[in-house]
């Protein structure tokens, strides 16, 4: 009698799915209120990278449009923000009122997230909206995970909360010399120091580090590696403020304030006198190439490059290096997990279907064949995987010929992810180990804090710090470090930067 009962309302489900033309076989979520008799819809998905014109990455998107189509009747199109000059003319693209696009990656730390959310770009959502058209995915975020996707109780961004990324910079540098200096690790600035030392006096064929005058992460990397420090990289890049560890509810910067970037003037003035790179700041190629020719000791990156491409690369041309990564804060032991909103998806104010794109980007994020497709291609062309489990090229690839550009950054998750086998997964996991036993989470995810008020007072410290900044990472000055840093902390104050400090407070203290 069961199996009969069971049997019967099979039978009459299937008969209201035929009636009413919804729910056609291939759907995933009988939630989804979906009209297959209407022409399909095209979901604009916005991304940064150059667009590829090899064919291959078409070829991709038909396939998930295949898809698409059954799923969620909808087609996917990719809009591409060129890497040059990518942060002005993404946030032109979504400001103008003119872009036809649905869905937009950003990132609070490195995109303007929430600057193009306070000037009416994102699209505001409700947690029934997303309960409603993207059920998988919000049934994979936590309501404290909501909550640092809100504002005034209004949900803007979709987190990359399922996918573990480390993107904290250091120096990678070569075992071999570091020994023949006579240390068996580099771990903190004193040992990098003594290893740049050993180079330049026993190593005159090499370059030190060619450093073209432009990278400047390595500042705050000094300055999270002399204390707690852990900066609001939603402000501006250069992590202006943040707070020590030890006392979050205080705004500080090391920047404006404090012995330490007087000591990373200091060290940065030996380092040029010493010759750690070449005066006038002109490599003949990337500092990285030349790590790769064994030309360079030192190359500055992120966990990411290291395990990914550096290490892995330096195995099968510097086999002999035995490159390791000294990251900033190590000796400290201060290190902040990546934000969950560093890989965010957004609704755009003016997408004409956004109902439509959350259910685009629920089968995108959830579908396995469709997350496959837009994260590594199509199986047999652009890789195969090993009998390990493993992605691995296949026979005859060629990267100019046969690669893709999705730059799907936006939801990515691990339990979908496939370990690339040329990936140098024993020193990942090794630091992985230690990062895991010291990292916190990022402190600062959900609190709005470019406000347009700060913003609109941010502009004339940026241009101060764009001058000043590099002046003191690469010792571009004639006055003594004192007086550089002294002059660079005179032109914050004039320019209102206490003023600034005291509204961050303010925000802060109100969250």
């Amino acid at each position: 009698m069961k199996k009969l009962i069971s049997i019967l309302i099979v039978l009459m489900l299937v008969v209201s799915c035929i009636s009413c033309g919804r729910m056609r076989p291939g759907m995933m979520d009988a939630s989804l209120d979906v009209d297959f008799d209407e022409e399909p819809t095209t979901i604009t998905y916005l991304t940064i990278g150059d667009k590829p014109v090899n064919g291959r990455t078409e070829e991709v998107i038909a396939r998930i449009n295949e898809i698409l189509l059954k799923k969620v009747n909808a087609k996917l199109d990719l809009y591409y923000v060129n890497w040059s000059d990518y942060l002005n003319h993404y946030n032109q693209t979504l400001s103008s009122g003119k872009a036809d696009i649905d869905l937009v990656g950003t990132g609070s730390d490195w995109l303007d997230a929430w600057p193009n959310a306070f000037n009416g770009n994102f699209l505001p959502m409700s947690e029934e909206m997303l309960r409603t058209f993207c059920p998988r995915t919000y049934s994979n975020v936590t309501r404290e995970q909501w909550k640092k996707c809100s504002y005034n109780g209004e949900i803007y961004f979709i987190p990359e909360n399922e996918y573990s990324q480390w993107t904290n910079h250091g120096f990678i540098y070569r075992s071999d010399i570091a020994k023949e200096a006579g240390l068996d690790q580099v771990a903190s600035w004193d040992d990098l120091n003594k290893y740049v030392k050993y180079v330049v006096k026993n190593r005159p064929d090499m370059e030190v580090w060619d450093a073209d005058g432009t990278n400047t992460v390595v500042t705050l990397g000094y300055l999270m590696s002399a204390g707690n420090y852990a900066p609001i990289y939603e402000i501006s890049t250069y992590g202006l403020w943040g707070a020590y560890t030890d006392n979050m509810g205080t705004i500080v910067s090391p920047y404006y304030e404090g012995k330490d970037l007087i000591e990373f003037a200091k060290l940065m003035r030996n380092w040029n006198d010493i010759g750690v790179w070449k005066s006038d700041l002109n490599p003949s190629e990337s500092n990285l190439e030349e790590f790769f020719s064994g030309i360079s000791a030192l190359e500055q990156h992120h966990t990411q490059k290291y395990f990914t491409e550096i290490r892995p690369t330096m195995e099968y041309r510097q086999p002999d290096s035995d490159v390791k990564f000294y990251w900033f804060g190590e000796e400290s032991g201060n290190l902040l997990k990546t934000s969950i909103l560093h890989g965010a998806t957004a609704v755009y104010s003016g997408s004409k279907n956004p109902e439509k794109a959350l259910m685009v980007y629920d089968t995108l994020r959830n579908d396995i064949e469709c997350y496959r497709l837009l994260r590594y291609g199509i199986e047999g062309i652009q890789y195969v995987i090993s009998s390990e489990g493993m992605l691995e090229r296949p026979s005859g690839f060629n990267e100019e010929r046969d690669s893709i550009i999705t730059n799907f950054w936006w939801g990515r998750r691990d339990v979908l992810e496939i370990p690339e086998s040329f990936s140098a997964w024993d020193d990942y996991y090794e630091l992985l180990d230690s990062y895991e036993r010291m990292a916190i989470d990022y402190p600062w995810d959900g609190i709005a804090f470019a406000t347009p008020e700060i913003i609109g007072k941010l502009s004339s410290i940026l241009e101060i710090c764009d001058k000043y900044i590099p002046e003191i990472t690469y010792a571009q000055y004639e006055c003594t470090p004192e007086e550089e840093v002294a002059e660079f902390r005179r032109e914050l104050k004039e320019a209102g930067f206490e003023e600034i400090t005291k509204k961050i407070q303010e925000i802060l203290n109100t969250y």
